[in-house]
């Protein structure tokens, strides 16, 4: 069971930063402000296949419900920033059990530098996370890249200019999303921005847990693009290529014998406006692990094979409908060798 009265305290904390009377405040100088902020969404994910289901939810069922919330806080005084996000999720990843949880997403304090220059310190999303599915144009997203995500005891500094981006991150100790240890882990991106086509390239490396988790040493590179043919009509790239270190052996508590795995994945998408309101998007998708394959030589016997062999295609269309800025109604089907048959969501930012 959740504890409500924790829920309730880190809503009225954020709430009495700031009157209740408006979600923006002015502060008593030029660029001061406090903005309260939030996304409620409710959907989920239906006919999740046990063939197809890598790592991607609890169970395999008929419906994954999959209801998220976030509140959160953001504010600068002077060259200071600071921001805090409580999101409501469930835990729906391989090895969770459905129920929902709070968890605190971001808390950091910054410093700006510049307008086009800054720093973040604390529990932030590392520098490539920003970017990780760039060229994804699916409401859901499709293939994962294994960046590192959001990590506490973070340094980040970022930068934005005309068209060139880019930025770096250093996190100390790293942990998966299980909580499993994955050592240090440095993070950046560098990319291109411009209406007519924009491009940014990403790296990690982590140091490993030294036999503490099964999670050994890391090397990864991902791109993201995005192509505007015409006005209404843009085409999408997302890859990633990785060589991942995982313990193949463990004696009582010590993980022992790691062997790389190289696995990559390609997305490719398309998005279509009809209007102000409707989008039309469609994608193509394989993704290949080498812990897949029954003739790898670092194949875990102790696993059954997937159904699908060392690889897996799927194919995916839907639709976004935007009655307003802030309100999204979406809902995909997918064919082939997808972890699911489709997933609709409604969801409210303010």
């Amino acid at each position: 069971m959740l504890n409500k009265s924790t829920v309730a305290i880190a809503i009225i904390t954020m709430l009495s930063a700031g009157s209740v009377n408006a979600v923006m405040l002015e502060g008593e100088s030029q660029g001061d402000h406090v903005r309260l902020y939030g996304e409620v969404g409710v959907g989920g994910h239906f006919d999740t296949h046990a063939d197809y289901n890598h790592d991607e939810f609890y169970d395999t069922k008929g419906y994954v419900d999959d209801s998220f919330a976030t509140l959160g806080v953001t504010g600068q005084r002077q060259q200071f920033t600071y921001r805090l996000e409580l999101d409501y999720q469930r835990r729906n990843w391989l090895g969770g059990d459905g129920e929902f949880e709070l968890a605190i997403d971001k808390l950091y304090v910054g410093y700006l530098f510049t307008e086009q220059q800054w720093i973040e310190l604390g529990l932030t999303d590392t520098a490539f996370d920003d970017y990780d599915h760039f060229g994804d144009f699916t409401f859901n997203k499709s293939i994962e890249t294994g960046e590192a995500g959001d990590q506490e005891n973070t340094v980040k500094y970022q930068a934005k200019f005309e068209h060139l981006i880019f930025g770096a991150s250093y996190s100390y100790d790293g942990e998966h999303k299980s909580g499993a240890l994955q050592g240090d882990i440095i993070n950046g991106y560098m990319g291109w921005m411009s209406d007519f086509l924009s491009v940014v390239v990403g790296v990690e490396t982590r140091g490993g847990s030294n036999g503490i988790s099964k999670y050994g040493e890391q090397k990864l590179i991902g791109l993201g693009a995005r192509l505007k043919l015409m006005s209404n009509f843009s085409i999408g790239l997302n890859g990633f290529l990785e060589d991942e270190d995982l313990s193949t052996r463990k004696s009582g508590e010590v993980h022992l014998d790691y062997q790389t795995f190289r696995n990559h994945g390609l997305t490719a998408s398309a998005k279509y406006d009809l209007n102000e309101h409707w989008e039309i998007i469609s994608s193509i998708n394989h993704e290949e692990y080498e812990g897949w394959d029954l003739l790898a030589p670092n194949y875990d016997y102790s696993e059954l094979p997937p159904e699908y062999g060392k690889e897996r295609r799927w194919a995916s269309l839907g639709f976004n409908y935007r009655p307003a800025r802030d309100i999204v109604l979406s809902l995909e089907g997918r064919v082939g060798e997808a972890p699911e048959a489709g997933y609709a969501y409604v969801r409210m930012y303010f």
